[in-house]
């Protein structure tokens, strides 16, 4: 049954290729739209935009675990080898949205306080294409 009502924010996740990204403790889910200047000698002195391309990035900051069933390791590898990758930001639950696209991992920091737990941001750029589907059985 779909998810109603204000989703909370552990419903969703970050599919790499199918597989979840793990120990996940935040998701950001970006996209943009670029304007171009529509300005011209005639348009007068305020400015015109036109809608471009938009683009985007899903991110978040996950447990650094080196035993995680899909953790900093894997992204690594998928970083160094320039690869691109399948990403489906979803909930799972049959009957919700789904935003699936390509992309390429642009971004893994680790953090290792004293102490305290480690962490690691990573994000995808989306590349092409972003769609929106209804999960179905």
């Amino acid at each position: 049954m779909a998810t109603t009502g204000i989703v909370q924010g552990d419903v969703m996740g970050v599919y790499i290729g199918g597989t979840l990204i793990a120990a996940t403790l935040v998701n950001n889910f970006d996209l943009g739209l670029d304007l171009r200047d529509a300005n011209n000698a005639d348009t007068g002195d305020s400015k015109s935009k036109l809608p471009g391309r938009y683009g985007g990035s899903v991110s978040g900051r996950s447990h650094f675990e080196f035993d995680a069933a899909y953790g900093y390791s894997d992204l690594f590898a998928v970083l160094i080898g320039r690869s691109q990758v399948a990403v489906v930001f979803s909930s799972e639950v049959i009957g919700d949205k789904e935003y699936s696209f390509n992309g390429y991992i642009t971004q893994l920091k680790a953090t290792f306080p004293d102490h305290e737990n480690s962490e690691y941001d990573w994000a995808v750029e989306i590349d092409g294409d972003v769609s929106e589907d209804e999960i179905v059985a």
